[in-house]
């Protein structure tokens, strides 16, 4: 069985693990930025069983690995990634990627348990994702980002060599960039040279 526990809140991760981004701020978005343009290579981080195993351990949820069928996820991949775009303008989902959405979340179970610990007690939920593994998870994450999410925190990256796409969570919906260690940093260096020179900052004799 594949399960996963939901937390409380949010837990700042590091913006990589594993190599692997996990920036995008909601599993779905995750699995998207699965593919990584590094500015020379194509990189894709569920290309075959091993590499996806290791996604899956990164993303927090190794025990959805099984025995997935790669090519239908990776088909579920790309159909989920041609609706950013429609949903950062605000349209709707087209009804094929709401049948495949649901053909996944199909035998999902929301499993329920009172749990007592030194703060009292407190409701734990688990997603229980049967045949469906990953998929299933992915597909319960996108329905629910669906049911809470604004449109203008959708965004892409704006390295335009950039294909990273992420949820802005923060306050004043001010983020740009994928993460600042890489695209932002790269902007911030282009702009000093674009200041000072490739060379940086000339003086006199």
């Amino acid at each position: 069985m594949a399960a996963m526990q939901r937390r409380d809140g949010e837990v700042k991760d590091s913006e990589f693990r594993d190599g692997m981004p996990f920036f995008g701020g909601s599993l779905w978005l995750d699995l998207l930025n699965s593919t990584l343009f590094d500015g020379t290579a194509q990189h894709d981080f569920i290309a075959t069983r091993e590499s996806f195993a290791r996604w899956l351990d990164a993303a927090r949820m190794p025990a959805a690995g099984g025995a997935p069928d790669l090519p239908a996820l990776q088909d579920f991949r790309e159909r989920l990634r041609k609706v950013v775009d429609q949903l950062r303008a605000g349209g709707a989902v087209p009804q094929d990627i709401v049948d495949a959405v649901n053909g996944r979340l199909a035998g999902t179970v929301i499993r329920l348990r009172l749990l007592a610990d030194k703060d009292g007690l407190r409701l734990e939920e688990r997603l229980d994702a049967g045949a469906n593994g990953a998929a299933g998870i992915i597909a319960e994450d996108f329905a629910r980002f669906m049911g809470s999410h604004e449109p203008e925190r959708l965004k892409r990256c704006s390295n335009p060599a950039c294909t990273m796409v992420f949820y802005d969570r923060g306050k004043n919906n001010a983020r740009r960039w994928c993460t600042m260690s890489l695209c932002g940093n790269r902007d911030k260096v282009a702009r000093y040279r674009s200041r000072h020179g490739a060379g940086g900052p000339k003086t006199d004799p």
